[in-house]
């Protein structure tokens, strides 16, 4: 990786909304440091911590610096979210300009349709919005993600262990 493209993604980084594009399964920030912990970083966190996403983002970088955060962090938890051969399909659709239907979603079960349910805890999202921007209460999918373009363009291609990337 190039030291601008280095860059570029640092700033991606500091500047994503969802933090960390909402790769984490985690729903709340208590649950996403607890998860980034369980993956062996930012070990110096207490557990009742409140750290800003500005600082855990920054804590992460000089911890990992970037291309370890993206390799072992972020297309980590793409991977476990999302097989191989779906990220593929999704490459496909996005190289051609469209976005999957939701009946490729629900078929392969990356979209569910949201009931309302009573708990105290949420439900981890569905892994196709990390890439896809799905309207649920017209029930369609909408448009891709910020962070679809960036996989596709930009961490894909330039990290180790990904298909293009290898």
């Amino acid at each position: 990786m190039t030291k601008e493209q280095r860059e570029k993604l640092t700033r991606y980084l500091i500047n994503s909304n969802p933090f960390l594009w909402g790769v984490l399964k985690a729903t709340n920030k208590k649950g996403r440091l607890k998860e980034i912990k369980e993956l062996g970083f930012l070990a110096g966190y207490s557990d009742g911590s409140n750290p800003t996403y500005g600082k855990v983002n920054q804590d992460l970088l000089v911890e990992l610096g970037i291309e370890a955060v993206l390799e072992n962090i972020v297309v980590k938890k793409v991977k476990d979210r999302i097989a191989p051969e779906h990220l593929s399909a999704f490459r496909r659709f996005w190289e051609s300009g469209r976005t999957p239907d939701k009946e490729y979603l629900k078929k392969n079960k990356l979209y569910r349709v949201q009931r309302i349910i009573f708990k105290e805890e949420k439900e981890p999202k569905d892994s196709a919005s990390i890439f896809l921007q799905i309207d649920r209460q017209h029930d369609f999918v909408e448009r891709w993600t910020v962070f679809a373009g960036l996989w596709f363009e930009e961490i894909e291609p330039n990290t180790k262990g990904t298909e293009d990337g290898e």
